[in-house]
């Protein structure tokens, strides 16, 4: 009887032979490429940080602040253009009225300056010729408004003098106003007459009345008003276009 055989040789080649088919499952396994599926699943397992998950809202928020923030820039620069330009013209008024008032500006109080003094030529010129101090003391210096009637006109370089006639007397108001493209105006003074540069029409004439504006400078023969302004009147030079 022949003698049986081992099963352990077998089992022992069996077990090697199932490791190394395990072996190169796994290594086989481990080299193929993910599938798509599988990647999707991943990324879908994966938490985004509570820091990061907020941040498409923040950058809204951030981009809706930052919209709002220009809006009012903007409007704000506008109204900082508009205030500068008020400023600008008063303070451009302030320089003429101060120009216009002469020495007595802080003493006076801006509302008193605001508003001439009024007065008739021919009472100005009285009050000087019966107390010339009393009348320096209260007219010298200030803007007053004189109304009266033109008695003669003279002609500068640069300015001209309106004469106001005053009744009893030979003393007059010499008024001296400056000329140019702000006050384009010739004189005649043989034939009595304040023209237009422009168009050589006439503006005033001997015997007519007005209201003339500006400081007194005192008296000597005559009252003396300069910076002076003719309420009612302007005349500006006009481009050589505009001219008839």
């Amino acid at each position: 009887m022949l003698p049986r055989p081992t099963l352990l040789p077998v089992k022992i080649l069996l077990a090697s032979m199932l490791l190394h088919a395990t072996g190169f499952s796994e290594e086989a396994k481990e080299e193929a490429p993910p599938s798509l599926g599988d990647l999707f699943n991943k990324v879908k397992d994966l938490k985004m940080p509570e820091s990061v998950a907020g941040l498409p809202k923040q950058i809204t928020e951030l981009k809706e602040s930052y919209l709002e923030t220009a809006k009012a820039v903007e409007a704000l620069k506008v109204e900082v253009d508009s205030l500068r330009g008020e400023v600008y013209q008063l303070r451009k008024e302030n320089e003429e009225l101060r120009a216009a008032v002469g020495t007595k500006v802080k003493e006076d109080g801006i509302a008193a300056l605001l508003k001439p003094l009024e007065i008739t030529a021919s009472d100005l010129i009285g009050e000087y010729r019966r107390d010339a101090a009393a009348a320096e003391s209260r007219y010298g210096g200030r803007y007053l408004k004189v109304v009266g009637t033109i008695g003669a006109f003279e002609a500068g370089s640069q300015s001209i003098v309106v004469y106001l006639r005053a009744e009893g007397t030979e003393s007059r108001v010499r008024c001296q106003l400056q000329t140019g493209a702000d006050f384009y105006v010739d004189v005649l003074p043989a034939q009595g007459r304040l023209i237009s540069r422009n168009d050589r029409r006439m503006l005033l004439s001997v015997g007519q009345p007005v209201a003339i504006l500006g400081t007194c400078q005192g008296a000597q023969l005559n009252v003396e008003l300069t910076n002076c302004s003719i309420e009612g009147l302007t005349e500006k030079k006009l481009p050589e276009s505009a001219k008839p």
